[in-house]
């Protein structure tokens, strides 16, 4: 059963899918059907913002999903950290989106787990290249 607005806490970290999922887009829940986070992603404009807008426009017709964590700031706490970074700029795709700035604003740490899913898909892919051409060389030097 797909979650509810009903069922949402002010400070709760929501996000919606993206791109036919191959990202999140996350955010603070305000309350009243209102969401801080950072205005879209880079391409669709030059300098994102941190800000507050209605539900619909935060989820753009995805559905809503819930962050849960084991440890996490309380919500008020959550919701007014969120609130103090009202019109923060500085988005960076690896070091400060719109995931990070969600976790922060419920633990006060800045993680990203997109990010990490793909430093690691390239860490992984480089070392299989590097593996192969490794062997590759080493066959070379061994003969037929």
């Amino acid at each position: 059963m797909p979650l509810t607005q009903k069922e949402l806490f002010a400070g709760d970290h929501i996000y919606v899918k993206r791109k036919g999922h191959f990202y999140s887009h996350h955010g603070i829940y305000a309350g009243d059907g209102m969401v801080l986070h950072f205005k879209g992603a880079v391409k669709e404009k030059q300098d994102p913002t941190v800000i507050i807008s209605d539900m619909a426009t935060f989820l753009k017709n995805g559905k809503l999903k819930r962050r849960s964590y084991k440890r996490r700031l309380p919500h008020v706490e959550t919701l007014q950290m969120a609130r103090a970074h009202l019109a923060q700029k500085g988005y960076s795709l690896v070091f400060n989106n719109c995931e990070h700035f969600a976790t922060y604003c419920a633990t006060g740490k800045k993680k990203s787990t997109q990010v990490h899913r793909v430093i690691g898909g390239m860490a992984t892919l480089t070392l299989t290249v590097a593996g192969f051409f490794i062997r590759k060389k080493t066959r070379s030097k061994e003969g037929p």
